[in-house]
């Protein structure tokens, strides 16, 4: 993993409109709206303007929520969306059966845990399932493999967002909005931007899981939520965005183990794209329909290309 530290900044966007969301029948995954349309960057950074408005899931993606999606698309797992480590201590999915009748269930009492052990394409498949309504059957185009984001399986065309889409990893943005922005108009920091993802510029163990104390993830929604009704976004586990950086794609918030530092708007880390690992997973986004928003969101995600390449 290639770790640096930049002044930068990423942006939650939200729509204003909306309230918590089902994906469907299947899986519900809460949401709330991010409200404040096109405001300002963070000027110490750059990062955390956003044109549009949409929702972000309220907690990390679950491991019941994975299992949701395991039991529905891998039966048989040609693209390794289950990775055995995940039945270990610190994982919280089982698999049973044989190739072609896998079944999965959630263990350890772990199933309000954060998902882990996921690499990005893992996660964008994940999204793309969503975005297809939660279909059951074979992982394929109409499952997995197209939907939100077109997959590449050529390392030199990147896996990109497309403009139609319902569900997505959010963007650095995107992230970074939901995480450290409050007007303060609205009780916010003088500049709009907070230091840490607690509505605050100091920070303790009381308010997230980082530094080590814990050892481990904590279940989803432990901690206080933030300004905007999100929780988790300081530690407990990094969470992937679909933001290009340096060889990989850039991951916020830190997790149980890093020093504070990590959870700051300044910090900027590459997480490899193929990594699964115990302090790694991801939360979504989401939009009602698809929409013109869906196309601000791709030039967005193109400016940021150019800004890492």
């Amino acid at each position: 993993m290639l770790m640096t530290r930049f002044v930068t900044v990423t942006a939650l966007a939200a729509f204003a409109g909306l309230s918590a969301s089902v994906a469907s029948a299947s899986i519900t995954i809460p949401t709330v709206p991010i409200g404040n349309p096109g405001n300002a960057a963070d000027a110490s950074t750059g990062f955390g303007s956003v044109a549009y408005t949409y929702n972000i899931g309220t907690t990390e993606v679950t491991n019941e929520q994975y299992t949701a999606f395991l039991n529905a698309v891998a039966a048989t797992d040609p693209n390794g969306l289950y990775n055995t480590s995940m039945a270990g201590p610190t994982g919280g999915i089982t698999r049973s059966g044989a190739d072609g009748s896998y079944t999965y269930a959630t263990a350890n009492g772990r199933g309000n845990h954060p998902v882990n052990f996921v690499s990005f394409q893992d996660s964008v498949r994940f999204t793309n399932w969503l975005h297809n309504g939660q279909p059951t059957g074979p992982q394929s185009d109409s499952t997995t493999e197209t939907g939100a984001y077109a997959i590449s399986t050529d390392p030199s065309v990147p896996t990109s967002r497309n403009a139609n889409w319902q569900w997505a990893l959010p963007n650095e943005n995107e992230w970074y909005k939901a995480a450290y922005h409050q007007p303060a108009s609205q009780g916010g920091d003088t500049d709009d931007y907070w230091l840490y993802p607690t509505s605050s510029n100091t920070i303790t163990t009381a308010q997230a899981n980082y530094g080590g104390v814990i050892g481990g993830a904590t279940p989803v929604g432990t901690y206080a939520a933030n300004f905007y009704g999100v929780y988790d976004m300081a530690g407990n586990i990094f969470e992937r965005t679909d933001t290009l950086f340096f060889t990989g794609r850039r991951i916020m918030g830190g997790n149980w183990g890093t020093g504070e530092s990590f959870l700051q708007s300044i910090a900027q880390i590459s997480g490899n794209v193929g990594s699964e690992n115990p302090s790694t997973g991801f939360r979504v986004v989401q939009v009602p329909a698809p929409s013109a928003m869906g196309l601000v969101a791709v030039g967005g995600l193109l400016a940021a290309r150019r800004r890492h390449a």
